[in-house]
C-alpha cells in the first residue's frame, strides 16, 4: 500500500478540513491575479514595451486572466455559497459549468505554460544567436496561436471524458434519504470507457507536465549560463576603453531581463514539477492517483497565485514596468505631484559612469532621442 490507513486518514481528514477554507483564500486571490493580469497586458501592449518577448508574456497574461475568472466562479458558488460539497441539490447546470470550468482552466492554464516554454527558447535564441536568428512580432503571434490550437486539439479526449449524470439521492447520502426517497442529485462522471481515460490521462501526464517542465529545466539552465557568460563579457568591457561604456549598459539591462525571466521559468518549474512527479507515479502505481486527488486544492491554489507572482517579479525587477504602470493606473495630477516620470536609460560616458545624455529605453543604443521598444 501507498499510504498506510493512518496516512489516508490524516490526508482525507486534511482536504475536508482545508476545504472549509480554500474558497475564502482562493477567491480573492483570483480577483488580485485578474487584476495584475489585466494591468500586465496594459502596460506590455504599449508603445515601448512592443517586442516579441513581451508579446508572449502578454499572452501568458491573457490566459492566466482566464483561468482566474473561471476560478473566481467556481470558487464563490461551489466553496463560499454552498459547502465545498459538490452539485448537492443543484440544478444541472451547476456540475456542467464544473466540467466547463475544469475544461477551460486546463487548457488556459496549459497554454500559458506552453507559452512560458516558448518564452525561454525564444530568449535563448535571442541571446545567443542575435545576429542569425531575426524573431518579429508576426512570427510570435503564428507561433501562439500554434500553441493554443494544439493544446485545444491535445484537450479534445479529455473534453469528451466528462459528462452529468443523475443519481438517486440515496446512493451518495443515505445517512440523508430513506429507500423510498425519489430525490435525484447530478453528479459528474465519465462519459466513455477505460481506454478514452487512460488516452486522456496519458496527454495530461506527457504532454501538459512532464514535457514542458523537461523544456522548461533544460532552457532555465541554459539561459543561466549564458546569465554567467554575460556576466564575464561585461567584467571585461568594464576595464575596456571607455568608449564601449555603453555596450557595457546594455549587457547590464539584457542580463537584468534574463535573469527575471530565469526566474519565472524556475517559479513555474517549481509549481508544475511535483504534480508531473506525481503524474508519473500514477502511471506506475494507481494509488497515487489518490494522493494526487486529494491534494487538487493545492494545486489550484499554487497555479493561481503564479499569475500575479509573476506581476510582483515584473514590479521588483523592472523599473520601466513600473513607471509605465504607474502613468498608467495612477492620476496624471498625481505623477506630476510626486514627480513620477517615464522610465528613461542614462548613457554612460567613459567609465566614471556620470550621464551625458537621457534617452528613452531601448535595446540597441542608437545616438539621439530614438525610442525603440525593449523587453521588460
Amino acid at each position: 500500500m501507498m499510504l498506510s490507513n493512518v496516512s489516508n486518514r490524516v490526508l482525507i481528514r486534511f482536504t475536508e478540513n482545508y476545504a472549509q477554507i480554500h474558497g475564502r483564500i482562493v477567491f480573492p486571490l483570483t480577483i488580485f491575479g485578474i487584476l495584475t493580469s489585466i494591468v500586465t497586458i496594459a502596460v506590455l501592449n504599449r508603445k515601448n514595451f512592443r517586442t516579441p518577448t513581451n508579446l508572449i508574456l502578454q499572452h501568458v497574461a491573457f490566459f492566466d486572466t482566464v483561468v482566474s475568472i473561471s476560478y473566481n466562479i467556481f470558487s464563490l458558488y461551489f466553496y463560499i455559497l454552498h459547502d465545498p460539497n459538490p452539485f448537492v441539490g443543484q440544478s444541472i447546470f451547476w456540475p456542467r459549468f464544473a466540467i466547463f470550468h475544469s475544461n477551460v482552466g486546463l487548457t488556459a492554464h496549459t497554454i500559458a505554460l506552453w507559452l512560458t516554454c516558448l518564452l525561454a527558447i525564444i530568449r535563448y535564441i535571442i541571446i545567443s544567436k542575435p545576429k542569425k536568428v531575426v524573431i518579429n512580432s508576426i512570427h510570435v503571434t503564428i507561433l501562439v496561436w500554434i500553441v493554443a490550437m494544439t493544446i485545444c486539439l491535445l484537450m479534445i479526449p479529455n473534453y469528451l471524458l466528462w459528462s452529468v449524470v443523475p443519481h438517486p439521492a440515496r446512493e451518495y447520502f443515505p445517512q440523508s434519504y430513506d429507500e423510498n426517497a425519489t430525490e435525484i442529485v447530478y453528479w459528474v462522471s465519465t462519459a466513455t470507457g477505460g481506454r478514452l481515460e487512460r488516452v486522456s490521462f496519458g496527454i495530461l501526464a506527457i504532454c501538459f507536465k512532464i514535457l514542458p517542465v523537461f523544456i522548461l529545466i533544460v532552457f532555465s539552465v541554459l539561459l543561466i549560463l549564458n546569465i554567467h557568460h554575460a556576466r564575464q563579457l561585461r567584467e571585461r568591457l568594464r576595464r575596456r576603453c571607455s568608449g564601449v561604456s555603453s555596450s557595457s549598459s546594455r549587457l547590464k539591462r539584457e542580463l537584468r531581463t534574463t535573469t527575471m525571466l530565469v526566474f519565472i521559468t524556475l517559479f513555474t518549474v517549481l509549481v508544475e514539477f511535483p504534480q508531473g512527479l506525481l503524474l508519473i507515479a500514477t502511471g506506475i502505481d494507481k494509488e497515487f492517483f489518490v494522493l494526487y486527488s486529494h491534494l487538487g486544492d493545492i494545486w489550484d491554489i499554487t497555479s493561481i497565485g503564479s499569475s500575479f507572482i509573476t506581476f510582483i517579479m515584473y514590479c521588483s525587477m523592472s523599473q520601466q514596468f513600473r513607471m509605465e504602470m504607474y502613468a498608467l493606473i495612477l492620476p496624471k495630477w498625481f505623477t506630476t505631484v510626486f514627480n513620477i516620470k517615464k522610465a528613461t536609460t542614462d548613457i554612460p560616458n567613459g567609465i566614471n559612469l556620470q550621464p551625458r545624455t537621457t534617452i528613452t529605453h531601448t535595446i540597441l543604443m542608437s545616438p539621439g532621442t530614438t525610442r525603440t521598444p525593449q523587453d521588460l
